[in-house]
């Protein structure tokens, strides 16, 4: 049964009517915050950014900056599957896939664009990447820019290890590497 709450709505009165008084404290206060951080700057919370930053807290998980992830011998563990770019609902991945030519069996992203000015930050990309190659956890936020050219990351920007991380081979390359020694090729 759906119950009925009769609320008592009293007719406004002409102060209440032309928002005089409302006015009045919202620049009340206004002027208190202007006149307190006036003569007391210590307490303003603002930081010059991009001269200075506030460290992220760490054991908070962000998502950040994209990074795709090399494997030791220096290649990208992407293997072009389209995915990411299938699953990014912004469109802002642009993959166009090649061929080794030692390796007949893995593709590699020849071009692998992404354009921050269209990226929402979801970690969609992340998410359905089945080779673990793209990441977000670079934690370097995305800031403004210049123009619309620094905000377009490359593949030769996108492509690094974080200090420390140890790089392993992607389960591609080990199918890969299984499919050409059942061929007798390696």
């Amino acid at each position: 049964m759906i119950s009925v709450k009769k609320v008592n709505n009293k007719p406004l009165n002409l102060l209440e009517k032309i928002y005089l008084w409302e006015i009045a404290r919202g620049l009340s206060v206004t002027i208190r915050h202007f006149f307190a951080n006036l003569f007391n700057p210590g307490n303003i919370l603002t930081v010059p950014y991009p001269e200075k930053t506030i460290p992220l807290p760490g054991n908070a998980r962000f998502r950040t900056r994209h990074r795709l992830k090399v494997r030791s011998d220096g290649s990208p563990k992407c293997v072009a599957c389209f995915m990411c770019q299938t699953a990014c609902p912004a469109y802002c991945i642009r993959i166009e896939a090649a061929e080794y030519t030692e390796n007949t069996v893995e593709k590699y992203p020849a071009v692998f664009d992404i354009d921050l000015s269209r990226c929402v930050m979801c970690g969609m990309c992340v998410e359905a990447c089945p080779e673990d190659a793209i990441a977000m956890d670079t934690e370097e936020l995305t800031g403004g820019a210049l123009n619309r050219g620094e905000l377009l990351m490359t593949k030769d920007g996108l492509l690094r290890n974080l200090p420390g991380e140890p790089s392993r081979k992607g389960a591609a390359n080990r199918l890969a590497n299984e499919y050409l020694k059942s061929r007798g090729e390696e």
